[in-house]
């Protein structure tokens, strides 16, 4: 099915938001070639040398052919929007991308028009901002999750991460807390949470962002195999691998069973 990037007023918060109820949201994006302005209610992009944010939803074709109604995109010179294909990417590295995704591209006079520099609508009318988080150790357990001050999860999805393994290096209060490392043979298992920027921000201090871990995006698949890109709690610090406590590997225990039951087992968790 083909994927679809949206930067106004489709993004999660907004007006239109409810047209892709039934998509699949892949992840945060952006991609580059473009410049954003204020149109009044809503916005619009058009061809130059910036970057814009947005959020990537996989669709299908039904849903396509609704959005260029929507859009006023009917393959006429004087539309409102043409809708084109370009490349997002989901991560500072450019490690993750797709190719060919739709974008819907404002069509008229942008002249007198403010632009919008940093490139995202959300934040600059001050919506928030959904992503996918992956927790793949103690936050796998809600009831951690809501002692570190997350209040809502809009959605959780069972997931995996190929090409790593668990170990036990980084301190913390139940002695050693997990990291990942790569192995090409290995997997984690895991959730994805898709939740608002602020619940992630609320567990920033208890991750000890910058300090222990480091956000970082990496690539999951759900139980079907469809490809989400989502920030996990990576140390760059590899070293010194240590056994993990009994009340710790518990906490993992009973979180992943929850939906996962014994269907799915991290390498090196035990």
């Amino acid at each position: 099915m083909p994927y679809l990037f949206v930067y106004g007023s489709l993004r999660y918060g907004f007006e239109l938001h409810h047209l892709l109820e039934n998509s699949r949201f892949v992840g945060l994006a952006y991609t580059e070639g473009y410049k954003m302005y204020d149109l009044g209610s809503y916005p619009g992009v058009v061809k130059g040398d910036g970057i814009i944010y947005g959020e990537v939803y996989e669709v299908d074709d039904n849903t396509i052919l609704l959005l260029d109604k929507v859009e006023d995109y009917r393959g006429r010179p004087d539309d409102l929007y043409i809708r084109e294909k370009t490349k997002v990417y989901f991560d500072d590295k450019r490690r993750y991308y797709l190719s060919d995704v739709h974008i819907y591209v404002y069509n008229q006079d942008i002249s007198g028009r403010d632009l919008i520099e940093e490139g995202d609508y959300s934040k600059y009318v001050r919506m928030p901002v959904i992503l996918n988080y992956f927790a793949y150790a103690e936050n796998t357990n809600e009831e951690i999750l809501k002692q570190r001050g997350v209040k809502k999860i809009l959605k959780k999805i069972n997931a995996i991460a190929s090409g790593y393994r668990m170990i036990f290096n980084i301190p913390c209060r139940w002695g050693y807390c997990a990291n990942l490392i790569e192995d090409k043979d290995g997997k984690i298992c895991g959730y994805i949470y898709i939740m608002i920027e602020d619940e992630l921000n609320a567990l920033d201090k208890a991750e000890q962002h910058l300090v222990k871990y480091m956000r970082d995006v990496i690539k999951v698949v759900d139980e079907n195999g469809k490809e989400y890109y989502a920030y996990a709690y990576v140390s760059p610090d590899k070293e010194n691998p240590k056994e993990p406590s009994k009340e710790y590997l518990n906490l993992i225990l009973q979180g992943l069973n929850t939906d996962w039951g014994n269907r799915c087992m991290s390498t090196g968790l035990l």
